[in-house]
Parts: structure tokens; sequence; C-alpha cells
């Protein structure tokens, strides 16, 4: 906006008056939280404050609440939602006050609510989103690290309107980030600032101070928050990692993932703009094998085919260390193999007299164990380190187990040379967490618990859950977030999960937990588990009752419109782009179901005993829910998953809250258990007789 006023400048020399007026006015357009080149466009500021009462949407939120959420005060929240109440067309959404309650986000129109949040983040320039001390270092760093901007001292006090003292003050901060990582902001025989110090250090200062607090549950649903990269950067990167450790049969825990996209998104960037890493001095470790070579070789190509770019010789090496570092071979060799294998057995006699259980004779544990450290060898050799969520809480809440850890393993001189943060010792003491929560039970309700950070945790919540369902619930297995399969959903019950699935449509009911299990958790499951047992108890009754309430739900998600009986052979392609065309109100939505379907489909597979496939966008896309309905007498060929097909549920999920969705999802989780009910569906002749066959199931 600055510029555009520049460029009003009449070519005469302005008099003072009309110097001063200029101040004013940029004073007004920078401060005023009302962005006059974009009156009826919201600001960052304003975007935020809604995206936190959208996540709150069936409730009033305080302007207390919202201010401690958003960083912001009381008084600025109740200005600028008046702000947003003013500009918005209430048709699209509307902020309802209620006095005692607070505030609550209203929609009209869930497609135009979307778009108008998206294109006021499109129109939105950097300088909009500088409202304080944190957001101009942030500014600075963009321009002068990201893009490499030539900027001058007088240039950023023009741009970010202040005083001199203040912006020496933020350049004195930086420097005092920066130089940690051996960098530093000079000034040239030009004036112009710049970043001085390494590539590689300059990468790690970026994935630091950008992405330290973006590693969370909702990671996919969070991409458009990453202005930094092109979200299509972000959902290529992914797709090519997740194809390439599923073809290899690599084993690597969900934050890894996400921590080697960006690490990956930032190598790109980087490169095009002609920053590059010069001798990398880290050594490739030996000894990893030709596999796991030609997983990084095959990782490495997809990354310079699908971006167009030539990667050097030492990117290549970059890359391959941080493959190296957060990722291994399913099948490794023996955990004998580990070069301190015996001081880490006495270790773990040790620990075992400590905590007086026989860690040696929990082959979980041993394998987890030593297999991590495995890797922790590689990572601190390599110089390379990975984050832990959990530390904080670990070192407040299990500080006897952490200091346990440390003290141990100077004791027996393990890794005595190397530099081991407190990120990497938590990950250990989650294992021996899990170990001591390790307890017997009886086989009630099947459970499959799904954990994002990785196998220990996952453990850990697993023997929670044991210890307090011991009498009602049976762990089937624990898995990450991007391991949820048909397969691994077969003969469970309900999925406890530390993960937010709300992405996802899963045939099976699901629960989303604290890995530390803690009461209100342990509410939620009970209310889980008590409408299973009930809808065991409704199975067995011989009653058929249809009420007006089915049909009325029925009729809710399901049409005619909606439903296909196919008698040609076709492919999952075709299928699908039927299915676009009818759910899709234009032509760029239909784009929208397109690309959020192959990405919900790169997680893992949605096909269901060959027979049935329920696919969806990742996220919703349209306001109210619908499912769409093929049912073919002809094979239908779904790519790898099937040849065969013979039922496609297609569900597009609804964008605001609805209690009625979780009804229509049990169904799915009836049919899928039943083959019976399968055969009953391919035999449909018409929508009466489908329409007939689903009412007996809600």
């Amino acid at each position: 906006m600055l510029f555009q006023a520049q460029n009003l400048k009449q070519k005469t020399p302005p008099t003072f008056t009309d110097a001063i007026t200029e101040k004013i006015e940029l004073f007004m357009i920078r401060f005023s939280g009302i962005m006059i080149v974009r009156r009826n466009m919201l600001s960052d500021r304003e975007i935020r404050i809604i995206k936190f009462l959208y996540k709150n949407k069936d409730k009033y939120c305080t302007s207390t609440e919202i201010g401690y959420n958003v960083g912001f005060s009381e008084k600025t929240i109740r200005t600028n939602i008046n702000l947003i109440s003013e500009n918005v067309p209430k048709n699209i959404f509307e902020i309802v006050a209620k006095k005692g309650s607070g505030f609550k986000l209203v929609i009209g129109d869930h497609d135009k609510y979307i778009d108008y949040i998206y294109k006021s983040k499109a129109s939105m320039s950097n300088l909009d989103q500088i409202y304080d001390k944190k957001g101009r270092e942030k500014y600075i760093l963009e321009n002068l690290l990201l893009e490499n901007k030539a900027l001058t001292f007088d240039d950023l006090l023009e741009i970010l309107f202040v005083s001199e003292s203040t912006l020496q003050r933020d350049i004195y901060s930086l420097r005092n980030k920066l130089k940690d990582y051996g960098l530093d902001i000079v000034k040239d025989d030009n004036s112009y600032l710049s970043i001085s110090g390494k590539e590689l250090e300059k990468r790690h200062f970026i994935l630091d101070f950008f992405f330290s607090s973006i590693y969370s549950n909702s990671f996919i649903n969070e991409l458009e928050d990453l202005n930094l990269f092109h979200k299509a950067t972000i959902s290529q990167l992914l797709i090519i990692l997740l194809d390439e450790i599923r073809e290899y049969g690599i084993s690597v825990n969900d934050y890894a993932i996400q921590n080697l996209v960006i690490h990956f998104a930032l190598v790109i960037e980087r490169v095009k703009i002609n920053c590059l890493i010069d001798n990398y001095d880290k050594d490739i470790a030996k000894g990893e094998g030709d596999e796991f070579l030609d997983f990084a070789k095959s990782v490495i190509r997809r990354i310079s085919k699908s971006f167009a770019i030539d990667l050097p010789i030492e990117e290549k090496k970059y890359i391959y260390l941080q493959l190296l570092s957060k990722t291994k071979l399913s099948s490794e060799n023996s955990i004998k193999s580990f070069k301190d294998y015996n001081q880490v057995i006495d270790l773990l006699r040790y620990l075992s007299k400590k905590l007086n259980i026989n860690l040696l004779d929990d082959n979980v544990f041993m394998n987890n164990f030593i297999e991590h450290l495995k890797a922790l060898e590689n990572r601190v050799a390599s110089g390379l380190y990975i984050s832990n969520p959990l530390t904080d809480k670990i070192k407040t809440q299990y500080t006897s187990y952490f200091d346990l850890v440390v003290d141990s393993f100077k004791k027996f001189s393990i890794f005595e040379n190397m530099d081991i943060t407190d990120d990497e010792r938590s990950y250990l003491v989650i294992y021996i967490l899990s170990a001591l929560e390790r307890n017997k039970f009886n086989k009630k309700i099947n459970v499959l618990v799904v954990c994002a950070s990785g196998f220990s945790t996952g453990l850990m919540l697993k023997n929670r859950i044991q210890n307090e369902y011991t009498n009602t619930i049976n762990i089937k297995n624990v898995i990450g977030y991007y391991e949820i399969t048909p397969k691994n959903l077969d003969d469970v019950d309900l999925i406890i999960s530390s993960v937010d699935l709300e992405g996802l449509v899963i045939a099976v009911p699901s629960v989303k937990v604290s890995v530390f299990l803690d009461e209100d958790d342990c509410a939620l499951i009970d209310k889980e588990v008590e409408k299973l047992i009930k809808s065991y108890q409704d199975l067995r009754s011989d009653e058929q009752i249809v009420p007006n309430t089915n049909l009325t739900l029925f009729e809710k998600y399901f049409s005619e419109k909606n439903f296909l009986i196919n008698k040609n052979p076709c492919t999952k392609d075709e299928v699908l782009n039927l299915i676009y065309k009818s759910l899709a109100l234009t032509p760029e939505m239909e784009e929208i179901f397109r690309d959020q379907t192959l990405l919900r489909e790169n997680f893992g597979s949605i096909v269901f005993k060959t027979l049935v496939a329920i696919p969806h966008p990742i996220s919703p896309i349209k306001d109210k829910a619908e499912i769409f309905t093929v049912i073919s007498k002809a094979d239908i060929s779904w790519g790898k998953d099937s040849d065969k097909l013979k039922i496609v549920f297609y569900i597009s999920p609804p964008g605001k809250n609805d209690p009625d969705f979780e009804k229509i999802i049990k169904v799915f989780t009836k049919i899928l258990k039943d083959d019976s009910l399968i055969q009953a569906l391919i035999n449909i002749e018409n929508f009466i007789d489908f329409k007939e066959l689903i009412l007996n199931l809600l």
C-alpha cells in the first residue's frame, strides 16, 4: 500500500504540507485497522479472530478468550468484531453477540464464506500483517533472508513507519537471535542490509524461526497458513514422500514426515534463488545398504523432476542426510548389530533395577529403544536434530524419569562425546514410560491406537488405555496417522487417537485424546464404549422398526440424483469425474474436489475388501454433506487397490457441525463388517430398493 501511495505522488516537488499530509495518510492506512485500498476485505487480524471463532463455532466465546488465543487485547478484539460486522454481508456470515456469553460465528453461505476468506488473504500485503515488534522482525527476515531483497535502513524506516530508535532495537533483537547460528545483519558500502553467514546455518535458522510451531496434529488442514511456501509445493512434496516411503518399506513417524516436507520445500525455494550450500562438510553414513540409497535417490530424482530444478551434489547430500536422520528401513538387521549394544544392555539392567521391572524381557521395548538409539547416533553424527513436542510436558510431569535417563547415559558413557538434546532424551523417556505401563488385559472392544509422534508415544497411550480399561478394551494395533488403511481397520470397533482425524472419513468411530490420557479423555472414551455396547445390544434385537426420523435422515444425505447403477466396465477416473461434475457447483469447485480427493487417497487406500470404495476430499468443500452412490454390475478398475470394485460411496463431508453425519458413517461400518450386506448392495437394481436397505440399517 505504501508503494501505491508513492505512485500517486505528483511530479512537482511536494510542499511541507503535502509531506505531512502524506505521512498522516500513510499512518491511517497502516495502523487504523481499516485498510483503505481494500475496504471490503478482511485484515490479517480479523481473519485470525474469525478462524478462532470458526474452530469454536458451536459455542459463544468471550473477548477475553478470543484475545488470549489470537494475541490481542479485549478492546482490540471488540473493535475488530465491530469492523467485521459493519463490512461483511450478513448473508455470507456474521458474528452474533450475546450479553454475558460472548461472540459466536454464524455462517449463512459456507461456499461464499470460504471464498471471502480466501480473497481477503489473497489481497493482503505483508504490510497488513505488521502490528508489533514480532511482525516487524518477521517482515525484515522475510525480505532479507527468504527473498534476498536489497533494502537499506532508510527503506525499512519508510516501509515499517517506525522511528529510528525502534528499528535499531528491532535489528539489535534480530542480531541476538541470529548470532547463535553464526549469522549477522551487515551493511555493505552502498548501505544495503543483508544477512551474512553459511547457507546451511541460514536454513537452520529459517526452520527454527518460521516453522517451529507448525508441527501439530492438524498439519494438512493448516497447509494454507504456510504462506512462505506455495501450498502446491507442500502437497506435492507430501505425495512424493508418502509414495516413496510405501514403495521402499520405510519406517517413519508423522512428525518426521512433516519435518522432511518443510526441509525439502526450503531446499527448493533456496535453490531457485541460487542460495546454495557450499562444501557441506557432513559425511554420508556408511553401511546403510543399497536399498536405502535407492530410496534416497528416488526421492531426489522425483523432487528434481517435479519442480524442474537441477540439484547440485551438496544439496543432494543434504537431502540424503535429512532422510537418513529421520527414517529407517522397516526390515532392519538384528538389534545386536548396534555397535554399543553391550553397553546398552548394561544400561538397561541398571534401569530395570532402578524401576523395579525387567526391561530386557520386553521385546517391544528392546527393539524400539535400540532402533531409536541407532537413528539417534546417525542424526547426531550428521549434525541433524529432531524436535519432540512433548519435551516440556515430560520434563515437568516426569522429571524423575528424565533425570534417570540423563544420569544413566552418563554413567555408562553412551554417546559421551556427542551433543544429545533434551528432545532426544524425552523420546527415550517415552519408551520407558510405555514399558512401565504395559499390563495384561481381557479382550473386549477392539481398538486401534493412532499417534502422530511415533510408535513410542503410541505405546505409552496404548498401555495407559489398557490400565484404565483392562476388562473392556483390546488394543489391536498401534499405528501412525499416515498408516490408516482398510487393512489396519479390519475387525476394529473404535479408534483412539492423539491425532485429529476430522479430515478423514473413516467407517469406524473415533475419539481424540491426549497421549497422557487424563480424566477428560477417559470420559470421552467411556461415552464411545457405551455407544458401542448399546449398538451391539441393538443388533441382537429382532425388532426391525424404521421410524420416520430415519427417512428424514436418509433424504438429508442421499438422493436419486446422486445415485447410479452402472452396467459397463469402467475405470476409477471415469467414475470420479462423473461424481465431481454432479456434486460441484462450478468448474473451479470440480477441480477442488479432484485435488482434495487425490490428496486424501495418497494417505492410504480407501478400498475395503476389494469390493467397496469410500473416497472423499481431505477437507470439507461444501456446507452440507452429500453422498454419491455407484453400484456397478460390471467391474470397476480402481488402480492397484482393486480391479473388481462394485460399490462406491463418495462422501462429501459437511463444512459445519452436523451431529447426524456420524449416524450415516455408522451405516458404512455395518456394511463393511457384513459380507452379506455388501452382496445385497451389489444385487440392488434401483434407487427404491437401495433406500429400503439403507433405512433398515439406520
